[in-house]
């Protein structure tokens, strides 16, 4: 990096994910952190070709709010979208058609849920699906080829253990050949 900054200065951001889009430029995907919006959101900054900082303002993909998985009580006892947005991680599937894996709360549990691209490009629209696709209490994952060949996707969970927390780490085997 030349750029003392890859990222927003003004804004908390965290997990960000590297993508070449089908522009051929690099980008940056990453969470804008809930605390400082109150619904965190998953935004893109084009990279320079260098990769050496980035190139103009930030962009919202889409918003915790937008998945019909995640939720919490608020305040006053009420159903509604949960705020945060985590670990964003993007794919293709065998079809061509582009997806991206990032986690969110039902609640008081990890989940980890996938949205696709209708343009198939970073622009979107991101259309989200309804269900998990993880069982309760998964989440940040990411896609990988293992060196015998599978695809994986690896997760993480969390404990409470004599009160002190950990992450357990989790792999699922994925099949991408499809277009889901």
């Amino acid at each position: 990096m030349a750029d003392s900054i890859y990222l927003p200065a003004d804004k908390p951001t965290l997990d960000g994910t590297f993508w070449v889009d089908t522009d051929g430029k690099p980008y940056m995907v990453f969470c804008h952190e809930w605390l400082q919006n109150w619904n965190g959101t998953i935004e893109k900054t084009e990279l320079k070709p260098d990769l050496s900082g980035s190139i103009g303002e930030s962009s919202i993909l889409f918003r915790a709010k937008d998945a019909p998985w995640s939720r919490e009580l608020d305040e006053q006892g009420k159903v509604g979208p949960y705020k945060v947005t985590d670990g964003p991680y993007l794919f293709r599937t065998g079809s061509g058609r582009l997806g991206m894996i990032w986690t969110s709360w039902i609640y008081d549990v990890y989940a980890q849920g996938v949205a696709y691209s209708e343009s198939g490009s970073l622009d979107g629209t991101w259309i989200q699906e309804p269900e998990l696709i993880t069982p309760p209490n998964f989440g940040h994952g990411m896609i990988f080829e293992s060196f015998a060949g599978k695809t994986l996707m690896s997760v993480h969970s969390h404990q409470n253990i004599n009160g002190r927390y950990h992450r357990a780490p989790h792999l699922f085997e994925v099949d991408l050949s499809g277009n889901s």
